[in-house]
């Protein structure tokens, strides 16, 4: 097998796009617009090149089927309007195919962290104490939401750099002209 560089390059960048936007809602409760932008340049940059997505027709509409979801949770203050950003920019990299494992990975991890979040509130005073960094209340959902898109994506073949040799099988082939 040969390692192709390219979508070893692709694929790094959108792992870590999608890290930098977690660890921004992790530490300020923001996903910051550019880290959501460079993740939608990245797709429209990176289809025409190659990048095994789906087609164009399917990824807009996961992110519009996105969008649909996420902005009346957004309307009644369930979600952020970064969180429904982040969702779908990642969207735009499942398609319709997978946005259905992007939305249950992303429902699991996000009630993993609601219970992970639960069980430090009481002890965040002594963390505090303790030199640990005071934490905003609520949970970070996009750390949720990058989660679900790692998981959608590596099922989706997005992370899959290498390259399958074909094989010949000689048996098979007219030698003799």
């Amino acid at each position: 097998m040969e390692t192709d560089y390219g979508r070893l390059l692709w694929a790094g960048a959108y792992a870590a796009l999608l890290l930098a936007a977690a660890g921004s809602d992790v530490w300020s409760r923001r996903i910051p617009n550019w880290s959501v932008l460079a993740i939608a340049g990245l797709f429209l940059i990176g289809l025409p090149f190659g990048w095994p997505v789906a087609s164009w027709g399917a990824c807009l509409a996961a992110t519009a089927l996105a969008l649909a979801i996420g902005f009346p949770l957004f309307a009644v203050r369930r979600m952020g309007a970064g969180d429904v950003k982040l969702l779908a920019a990642a969207a735009l990299f499942t398609g319709l195919d997978h946005m259905l494992l992007l939305l249950v990975a992303t429902a699991v991890a996000g009630g993993a962290l609601a219970l992970v979040a639960l069980t430090a509130r009481p002890y965040a005073t002594a963390l505090a104490a303790a030199g640990w960094p005071q934490t905003r209340p609520g949970v970070p959902y996009g750390v949720a939401i990058v989660v679900g898109a790692l998981y959608a994506g590596w099922n989706a073949g997005l992370f899959t750099v290498t390259q399958h040799l074909v094989h010949i099988d000689p048996s098979q082939m007219d030698l003799v002209q």
